[in-house]
């Protein structure tokens, strides 16, 4: 019986899981189509917000599910869109910052806005209990790693 019932719950969790997956990629798609930016570039303009301007090599640390062929192609798009700007690194003269410019942080508050809203979205059909109980058990399984297949 117990059985069961975590197959059950966890068959519930992997459709949740299936939901927000689709709804984000349609978030995505959508933000992509706006802004002619991937939600992958808005994720490097997020990190760079966050960590202040930082080294290739430090970007392709905190994001390592990029690899980094494909992180030159972001940080290129980026520059080439003016969101961010390499300059040459005073104290490594070997490498390069990168940058956000007041551009990509507006980008940054667009891709925001997009969560915030899909978040909202989520969070109306619940009541104001229910809502703490999730963001409860959301920091919960944050704090405990939620651990993927690969890692």
């Amino acid at each position: 019986m117990e059985d069961d019932l975590e197959s059950s719950q966890a068959h519930a969790v992997l459709n949740f899981m299936l939901f927000l997956n689709d709804t984000l990629s349609r978030t995505s798609h959508h933000f992509e189509q706006e802004t002619l930016c991937s939600p992958e570039e808005a994720n490097v303009i997020a990190l760079l917000s966050r960590r202040g301007p930082l080294m290739v090599k430090e970007i392709a640390q905190a994001m390592p599910g990029i690899d980094p062929s494909k992180l030159t192609r972001i940080l290129d798009s980026l520059e080439k869109q003016g969101y961010a700007t390499r300059t040459l690194n005073r104290e490594d003269r070997r490498s390069f910052l990168v940058t956000p410019t007041e551009q990509g942080m507006q980008l940054l508050g667009t891709f925001t806005a997009h969560l915030q809203e899909l978040a909202q979205g989520i969070l109306a059909s619940l009541t104001s209990t229910e809502r703490l109980i999730l963001v409860e058990l959301f920091t919960k399984i944050q704090t405990n790693g939620l651990r993927s297949p690969d890692s």
